[in-house]
């Protein structure tokens, strides 16, 4: 990918930046409303101010090691750790003011303060609770998560795994990649989709734990399409290593999965965030209509009644087919399946309702609204973004069974 393009530039400046100062800022709130007041001597108003300042340290040190790959592992844990812990505090804090507000409508004066007291040493322990629990939630291994789906059209039984946000990079490294490689293989998929954000760095900076992606095996092979956070990492170099490792690589395009009794089409698309200004000069747009013309096109030769696959990244891509099913439905009929990722489930709770501000669904297997033969499945992700923490969501590793 071409780093010298002035957009790309301003965005890989500004989104460490903005994330820098954010961050200050929620630390700020944070110590004034709650940890300061845990202080009850000098000592702990200081060792609470030191602690805020140096977590806030880290955090900008997260957002620069992100965008610039520097950093070993462990300090690149500390500090995603540093982002996992303010995460959590703003949430508590966030908790501690709607008490405290409850507090004043329901206790008489004279009880506030006694209230309040303990009121604050149980978000304290609630804080630790919640860091302790997504931490060790986060870091688990994914779960092998078996769902059955119909798919009208096919003739036997098809066996297909999805991986998707495994953000290879960072403290996603090697070691974890090839044990996630030899779980799936050990399920003998007849077919592998993987739904982007598979890689989140500069390949030079992972070359080694990309490289273990090509021992995934499958009868029918391994599908791949682009996730958002390739487009920010040599997007190019990246599609050309998946098609070095023999995988089928679907840009807004259609592709025959032949079983012995059976034909699906599978269908690609390339991430939404593609039509954004900072990445026009890259030519890597999606084109949902386009590529649904092709599965006509491409099934014109087949029974009119061959099921469509579609791999999308963002699940919100349903939006914009339920359009195009109302001006051309003969476009849309076919697709039995939309496989998608990118919410992480939310990862760490309450942050799966802002999910919802931008996507139709947070996780799991869901009938699609206008479109009566689709179902919609939104993967957890096998990895995580950010800080190694998971609350209220897992890790996963989805093993479809897709019937007749």
């Amino acid at each position: 990918m071409d780093t010298t393009l002035p957009a790309f530039q301003m965005q890989n400046f500004y989104f460490p930046a903005i994330g820098i100062v954010a961050f200050a800022l929620l630390h700020f709130y944070v110590y004034k409303a709650l940890l300061k007041s845990l202080a009850t001597t000098p000592l702990f108003k200081a060792f609470w101010l030191g602690f805020s300042v140096l977590n806030m340290l880290g955090c900008g040190l997260y957002f620069i090691f992100m965008h610039t790959g520097l950093g070993s592992q462990a300090a690149y844990f500390l500090m995603s750790l540093a982002v996992g812990m303010a995460f959590c505090l703003f949430i508590i804090t966030l908790l501690y003011q709607v008490c405290s507000l409850a507090i004043l409508a329901i206790e008489p004066k004279h009880k506030r303060a006694r209230v309040r007291f303990w009121l604050k040493r149980a978000m304290g322990i609630l804080a630790l609770i919640f860091i302790i629990y997504g931490v060790v939630n986060g870091v688990q291994k994914p779960k092998v998560k078996e769902i059955e789906v119909q798919i009208a059209g096919l003739q036997n039984e098809l066996k297909a795994v999805q991986l998707s946000d495994l953000h290879i990079g960072g403290i996603i490294e090697s070691s974890r990649v090839k044990d996630i490689v030899e779980r799936v293989n050990a399920l003998e998929p007849d077919v592998i989709f993987l739904t982007g954000d598979i890689v989140d760095s500069k390949l030079a900076n992972v070359v080694g734990a990309v490289d273990e992606l090509r021992h995934l095996s499958a009868r029918y092979g391994v599908y791949y399409v682009l996730g958002n956070h390739e487009y920010f990492h040599e997007v190019k170099e990246i599609l050309q290593k998946m098609r070095d490792f023999g995988f089928i690589v679907l840009e807004n395009d259609t592709h025959i999965l032949q079983t012995e009794s059976s034909q699906i089409l599978i269908a690609g698309i390339r991430d939404l965030v593609g039509v954004r200004p900072a990445f026009s000069a890259l030519e890597l747009k999606p084109d949902v209509r386009g590529t649904l013309f092709q599965a006509l096109e491409q099934s014109a030769g087949l029974d009119s009644h061959t099921p469509i696959i579609l791999l999308s990244h963002q699940p919100k891509v349903i939006e914009e087919l339920e359009f195009i099913s109302l001006e051309e439905p003969e476009l849309t009929k076919n697709i039995a399946l939309i496989l998608s990722g990118h919410t992480h489930g939310g990862q760490i709770f309450p942050f799966s309702l802002l999910v919802l501000l931008q996507q139709p669904h947070i996780k799991g297997l869901f009938d699609v609204e206008n479109l009566p033969n689709t179902k919609l499945y939104i993967n957890q992700g096998t990895g995580y973004w950010g800080p190694p923490m998971r609350v209220g969501s897992e890790s996963e590793i989805t093993l479809l069974h897709l019937k007749p």
